[in-house]
């Protein structure tokens, strides 16, 4: 008797297992799902089409840039997310209301200033529905970064963000394209505004399909642990935890880097270079594509080899990429900016999985919206200074060139030279104080 009840136990709790396993099976195609339409979004919204349309609005090289990296600033609010979903024992309402607010102010981010701008108002409604959206992206990301953990177990994890990322970057490639075509037609018929109201509402189905596809995830409740943190908690327990205080200086010296100089390519192109939008969409394929053949190699790498080599050598590649942005100018961007496209694509592919998912290897499962929260919200504040400092160096030399090799070198590549120069550092930083002290501890 005792073995036949001990075998139905048996059974029952293969029967649950199996159905766990196939549900989160199923929760990570609609991940796929939220990939393609939230990064489709983001997209539209940032780089050349940013760049153009606060350039359409007569904001300037400044504004642009302080615009563009609006979304790492606003990560400061990352710090409440742990607030308010830490406390839930049941977190995919909440996940789903913000969503809705978040998507919403992404499809109107475009067709609210084309309303105001008679009234003069355009640039400052833009740049307030922006911000709006992005912080609203701040606080649902880690408790959405979270979820998507809960359903991909490590064993797989490097692949499948890889297969993610191809999947999301592909159909985003696709949409890029035409919408660029889209906005130089409009640009030659003297109505540039036509186009973005296309982009616009390519945004708004985007947004609806990212709902459509969170309300088909499973949640995983047993893998919350229900705590009430107050800010001093949020606050101060990452930083008292020596191994994520780590990720943390590792994340500063990403972000300042990065942001120095980063922002300001895409508005070299439009600016400086005065590129067509059609070309500046098939580079941004061409680095896509790229990014998506080689997105399985670098999961590959970070599964059979460490997280750490994929971080080193992705970030390493995009160092080089944003010094060598230093030398392009009217004469040579035919030739170095495919190529500049074909080697950020090659970086990016590493890079968004590495820097993903190595912060999770550290943060402890309890709270880990707090430590992904504080994180981000710390990279926020450096990027928010790096950019500022950026716009400073290009505000103060402007007008002004310096020559090197027999190059005339104006006040946005300088800015590339330096960010290409501290990215330097990150690859530096995880070899010497992450990967060899790792290797140390696990030596004793």
């Amino acid at each position: 008797m005792g073995s036949l009840v001990l075998s139905v136990l048996k059974n029952k709790s293969c029967k649950n297992k199996t159905t766990e396993v196939n549900s989160k099976h199923r929760s990570r195609k609609y991940f796929i799902m939220e990939g393609v339409t939230g990064i489709g979004q983001n997209s539209l919204t940032a780089g050349a089409f940013l760049a153009g349309f606060i350039n359409l609005l007569n904001g300037s090289e400044q504004v642009n840039g302080m615009v563009a990296v609006a979304p790492a600033i606003v990560g400061l609010l990352q710090i409440f997310s742990s607030l308010i979903f830490e406390r839930l024992e049941s977190r995919k309402k909440t996940i789903i209301s913000m969503a809705i607010v978040l998507r919403s102010l992404l499809s109107l981010v475009y067709f609210i200033p084309m309303l105001l701008i008679p009234l003069g108002f355009g640039l400052e409604a833009f740049i307030l529905c922006y911000i709006l959206a992005y912080s609203m992206n701040a606080l649902i990301s880690p408790a959405l970064f979270n979820w998507l953990v809960d359903v991909t177990p490590i064993s797989i994890r490097g692949q499948y963000l890889a297969y993610r990322d191809k999947i999301s970057l592909g159909t985003t490639a696709i949409l890029t394209i035409f919408l660029g075509k889209v906005l130089d037609y409009s640009k030659d018929a003297g109505n540039q505004m036509i186009g973005f109201a296309v982009v616009g509402g390519i945004i708004a189905i985007l947004g609806f399909l990212n709902i459509y596809a969170l309300m088909h995830i499973d949640e995983f409740k047993e893998n919350y642990v229900i705590k009430k943190y107050n800010i001093k908690q949020v606050l101060t327990t990452p930083l008292k935890d020596t191994s994520f205080r780590k990720i943390i200086l590792l994340f500063i010296i990403w972000n300042f880097s990065l942001q120095i100089g980063g922002p300001y390519i895409a508005i070299y192109m439009v600016t400086k270079l005065n590129l067509k939008y059609t070309y500046m969409m098939a580079l941004s394929v061409v680095a896509t594509v790229v990014r998506v053949v080689v997105a399985n190699k670098w999961g590959r790498i970070a599964d059979k080899k460490s997280w750490f080599l994929s971080t080193e050598c992705s970030i390493g590649i995009l160092a080089v990429v944003h010094f060598t942005w230093g030398f392009v100018n009217v004469s040579n961007y035919i030739v170095l900016a495919p190529i500049l496209h074909i080697l950020s694509g090659i970086a990016w592919g590493g890079i968004g999985i590495s820097m993903f998912n190595i912060q999770f290897l550290y943060a402890k499962k309890e709270g880990r919206t707090m430590y992904i929260g504080l994180n981000a919200a710390i990279g926020g504040i450096v990027s928010g200074i790096a950019v500022w400092i950026g716009g400073r160096i290009i505000k103060l030399l402007e007008n002004k060139e310096l020559v090197v090799l027999g190059m005339h070198i104006n006040n946005m590549q300088i800015t590339f030279f330096i960010s290409g120069l501290l990215l330097l550092l990150c690859p530096l930083f995880v070899k010497v104080f992450i990967e060899n002290k790792k290797l140390e501890q696990e030596a004793e």
